[in-house]
Formats: structure tokens, C-alpha cells, sequence
């Protein structure tokens, strides 16, 4: 369809007049008649009743212009939103909800202050759909705890940080605390069991760091939090009997993606600890 017709039909059916409808399109009455012929030949139907200076809508053509009116809004909304793509450096990012909680904010922070007018968007998915966005060009950019295993893949390491178990204050012995699990990665996930004392099921599963705090006291729960971002908070204690472990970050994007000057830039940004 094309929406020079649609809007050619518009304007018409707004001024019900071949010939004001020329003058607001900058066009010739015969290119708008010749438009309107167009629409009604791919339609199959009339549009407009045509008699001197009586220009009406047919039955055919009430029933078109709400599509008409919602087909040119779309449009509209669409070269806008495309427009703002070419204007601006727009970049999609792919990270768990917890590193955008915990980890991410500050390096965030970081690479706007050195690029103002960058356009990121933060989308937050569990790693295995980042990994089929990646792999499908709809996204830019992974930051991950674990490596790629994909030789299409290139990847750089961003950084580390510190993670260590934290319950509700005030501190409780750990035999009578309910584990609830946040998801650091597989590799992480294959060591859990020799890192805590408890062998009861998770009482919570999440890829949430915010939310496990938030049923901490109400769960008489303990989850491993990244010590940084645990320790700027009042409501949490640290157990100190379990050890610190430190996880990696990595950058992972396509080989032949086309947008490696804006990978190179951002990976220039350590991860802020």
C-alpha cells in the first residue's frame, strides 16, 4: 500500500473538494484525482461519490478512512521513531536483572558522561534469550558472567567483582536461614552446593537481586549479593564465615556485528568496582 494514496484519500475526505485537497498536498487536481483512482483500482470499490461541487464518502469509503487515519498514525510513528535512530548513537545492551541492579549502574554512568548523546537501551532477559537475540541481530551488545561458547562470538573481559552470602539484619546462624538463589551464571550454579551449608530446595529462585533482598527478613533468607552494592545498604549483614568470590564480566558481541566502532568505544569503560 502506498501511503501517498492514504493520505491523498484523507485530505480529500477532509475537504471534500478535489480541488482545496490539491492545494494542501502541493499537487495538481488531476495527480490527486489520478492518486484517488490508484486507491480505488487496488481496492476494487469507489470511494467518493463525484458531483459538482458535492464530493461525498460512499459506504466503502466511511469503512476505509479509520483504517486510513490508523495506517498513516502508524506510519508516522514509525519515521519518527527511525528518524531518532539515525539522529542519535542507538545501542541495545543485554544484561541479567541483577547486574543491571548491582553492577552495571556505574559503568553506565561512566560511558554517558564520556557520550551524552548516546541512545542505549538496557534490556534485561535471563542470558540464554540475550544469547538468541545476539546470535539473531537484535542485539548489540551481552554482558555476562560467562564466556562465550560460540565461535561467531568475540568477547572481551570487562571486569570483576566480589560476591559474598548476606542475610537480613541482624546477622542469624546459618543453619536456620532458608537459602533463596540468584542466578550468577551455570558455573556459579555448579559450585553452589559447596559454598553453602544448607541442603534444603531453594525457597526462592530469581534473576532479581532487588527482590530477593525485598523477601529477605519475610523468608528468614540469605542469598550471595555483590559486595559492593550489599554494603551501601543499611538492611543487610554479611556472613562472614562463607568467603568472598569473585565473578568475571564479559563482553560478548557478534564477530562481523556492524556497529564495532561503538563496541570498541564502550569496552575503553572498565567496570567500575
Amino acid at each position: 500500500m502506498d501511503t501517498e494514496l492514504l493520505k491523498t484519500f484523507l485530505e480529500v475526505s477532509r475537504t471534500r473538494h478535489f480541488g482545496r485537497a490539491a492545494e494542501a498536498l502541493y499537487l495538481t487536481q488531476s495527480a490527486v484525482s489520478f492518486r484517488i483512482r490508484q486507491l480505488e483500482n487496488q481496492l476494487g470499490v469507489n470511494l467518493f461519490t463525484r458531483h459538482r461541487n458535492n464530493i461525498r464518502l460512499t459506504s466503502a469509503g466511511e469503512r476505509l478512512l479509520p483504517y486510513a487515519e490508523n495506517l498513516m498514525n502508524t506510519w508516522l510513528a514509525a519515521k519518527k521513531d527511525v528518524s531518532l535512530t539515525a539522529q542519535h548513537n542507538e545501542f541495545s545492551i543485554g544484561a541479567s536483572a541483577s547486574l543491571w541492579e548491582c553492577v552495571l549502574p556505574r559503568w553506565l554512568e561512566h560511558v554517558y558522561r564520556d557520550n551524552p548523546d548516546m541512545q542505549i537501551e538496557a534490556r534485561i532477559s535471563q542470558r540464554q534469550s540475550l544469547v538468541k537475540q545476539l546470535h539473531e541481530r537484535q542485539l548489540d551488545l551481552l554482558l555476562t558472567t560467562e564466556s562465550p561458547k560460540m565461535d561467531e562470538f568475540s568477547s572481551q573481559l570487562l571486569g570483576q567483582f566480589d560476591l559474598a552470602l548476606y542475610c537480613s539484619a541482624p546477622l542469624r546462624p546459618e543453619g536456620k536461614l532458608q537459602y533463596l538463589r540468584l542466578e550468577w551464571g551455570a558455573d556459579f550454579r555448579q559450585h553452589e552446593e559447596d559454598l553453602i551449608a544448607m541442603d534444603a530446595i531453594p525457597a526462592l529462585t530469581t534473576g532479581s537481586a532487588k527482590l530477593a533482598c525485598q523477601l529477605l527478613p519475610s523468608l528468614n533468607g540469605c542469598t550471595w549479593l555483590p559486595v559492593l552494592w550489599a554494603e551501601s545498604r543499611k538492611d543487610l549483614v554479611r556472613m562472614q564465615q562463607r568467603p568472598i568470590l569473585t565473578r568475571p564480566l564479559y563482553a560478548i558481541w557478534l564477530q562481523n556485528c556492524d556497529k564495532q566502532e561503538q563496541i570498541k568505544m564502550l569496552l575503553k569503560k572498565p567496570l567500575v568496582e
